[in-house]
């Protein structure tokens, strides 16, 4: 992780704010003992996703590369 990355720092803030209001969010409902899970769940669920990041590197390939990305667009007369 090259600190030079543009966005970082604000990637970086977001999923601290989203991961803390996860955490109040369920100390108010439902107790400390599921605020620590739900934040332990949210922290671990941002670090696998930069692993997976990682792992795939820069350059991944598309999962599946000959599947148009929006609706297929055909003439009215159904041909």
């Amino acid at each position: 992780m090259n600190p030079e990355t543009p966005g970082l720092w604000a990637r970086v803030l977001v999923r601290a704010l989203v991961t803390t209001a996860a955490g109040v969010m369920a100390l108010g409902f439902l107790g400390p003992g599921a605020a620590v899970l739900v934040t332990t769940l949210a922290v671990l669920t941002f670090v696998l996703l930069w692993l997976r990041t990682r792992a795939l590197g820069s350059a991944a390939p598309e999962p599946y590369p000959d599947t148009p990305r929006g609706p297929e667009r055909r003439p009215p007369d159904g041909g």
